[in-house]
């Protein structure tokens, strides 16, 4: 909340800006529908291994019916269904006789999207999914949650009925691709490990909060069997009032960003809180972060641009559970014009901003963007990197005459401003 840290300065329990939303101005597909689909279930349910037969596993009859006819449509395959217990297996034999360099075509188009034939806990989504358009995306998402998802019913004593809604895997690789996803379609997750015994761990994608249920289900929803609950999951969503306890701006904002925002004002905490309709409660206030609701809010009441913008802003704030030291790794200077900042495995991070400094200060003139800026010759000094000290900003006048920086005596104000050389 208060700017750019070191990574290790970061512990548990810290909270940082992470992306609501991963927004691309690339919206082309990359593959058919059909290829979409295939590789959802065969990625879920299927089995592509060396000296296997290739075949698809599933108790649902649309699942295997949908399997059966894009596997006809686009490779010209004629499965074979198999009765096993209470489910399926519907095998997908080469069209054609295999020999030397002559492979099956399900395998040629796996090394073609740039995968390997492996076990389920080594699988991945390829890269040409998360390069193709939010339509398929959505697709892909549809049809794999009808292999290893779940949408139920979540019934507690003295609340109303809400949703159970995961996507299950033993790849851990698998299980961040999806969480990817989804955060192209606005939806957010956390992934938790669920230990087995003596079994692989499992990793399980949660999608939480009624609001963000309810967007599930209405963008992506599941294929078959599994998706005919959703309009009455829907329905039951819809008359939940969201209780936010996750998405919330954190506390620091009351001090760090609230404060400046009501002394410019000249409020008083009592009188904000007179003038937000609820009661005053003293210190209190600053115990716990707040939501974007209420912070908008308080944006009003002060009549703050900076605090309606981090109100509507794309940034989610998620508390740091643990770090895990990776070992020695090669990092890499970037830079990224404008802002300096950019996206990477779902952080936003920042480049190392000259490596070797101590400290970094960038100048910022209001008045040299805006033509009427009541900021004349104001410059705002930004200390964005300070290896034995704080961050922060702070504002010194500049003489153009002189080509010096003075220091602004704040207990005066208009002509009445005194300067003092710095």
């Amino acid at each position: 909340m208060k700017g750019w840290d070191r990574l290790d300065k970061l512990d548990s329990g810290i909270r940082i800006a992470l992306p609501r939303t991963l927004e691309t101005s690339i919206q082309k597909d990359r593959l058919a529908d059909d290829e979409i689909i295939l590789l959802a279930h065969l990625l879920g349910d299927g089995c592509v291994l060396p000296r296997q037969p290739i075949h698809y596993t599933s108790a649902d009859p649309k699942n295997l019916e949908i399997v059966q006819a894009v596997a006809k449509k686009f490779f010209a395959i004629n499965s074979r269904l198999v009765k096993q217990k209470n489910w399926w297996h519907a095998y997908l034999p080469s069209p054609y006789k295999l020999a030397p360099g002559k492979h099956h075509p399900i395998t040629d188009w796996y090394k073609k999207l740039g995968l390997s034939s492996v076990r389920s806990y080594e699988k991945k989504i390829p890269e040409t999914i998360f390069q193709t358009s939010n339509r398929q995306i959505a697709l892909f998402l549809h049809h794999l949650w009808a292999t290893d998802g779940n949408i139920s019913w979540k019934l507690l004593a003295g609340r109303k009925p809400s949703a159970s809604i995961y996507y299950s895997s033993s790849s851990v690789e698998l299980a961040k691709g999806v969480q990817h996803l989804m955060l192209r379609l606005g939806i957010w997750s956390n992934i938790k490990k669920v230990l087995q015994g003596k079994y692989r761990p499992m990793y399980h994608v949660h999608i939480q909060s009624s609001p963000v249920q309810l967007k599930f289900c209405q963008a992506i929803g599941s294929y078959g069997k599994r998706g005919e609950i959703i309009p009455e999951i829907i329905r039951a969503l819809d008359e939940i009032k969201s209780n936010v306890n996750n998405d919330v701006i954190p506390k620091e904002i009351w001090r760090f960003l609230v404060e400046p925002e009501k002394e410019k004002v000249g409020l008083s905490w009592r009188k904000m809180s007179e003038n937000m309709e609820i009661a005053y409660n003293g210190t209190a206030l600053f115990a716990n972060g707040i939501s974007r609701m209420r912070l908008a809010k308080v944006a009003t009441v002060l009549s703050s641009q900076k605090l309606l913008h981090l109100a509507e802003s794309d940034v989610y704030w998620d508390e740091i559970e643990s770090v895990t030291d990776c070992g020695v790794q090669k990092v890499y200077d970037i830079t990224v014009d404008g802002t300096h900042n950019f996206v990477a495995d779902d952080f936003i991070v920042h480049n190392s901003i000259e490596q070797d400094a101590d400290v970094v200060m960038f100048i910022h003139r209001e008045d040299k963007y805006k033509d009427e800026s009541e900021k004349t010759n104001v410059a705002e000094i930004l200390i964005e990197k300070h290896r034995n000290g704080e961050t922060g900003k702070v504002e010194l006048f500049f003489d153009e005459k002189k080509a010096t920086f003075q220091t602004i005596d704040k207990h005066h104000s208009g002509a009445e401003k005194e300067f003092s050389e710095f």
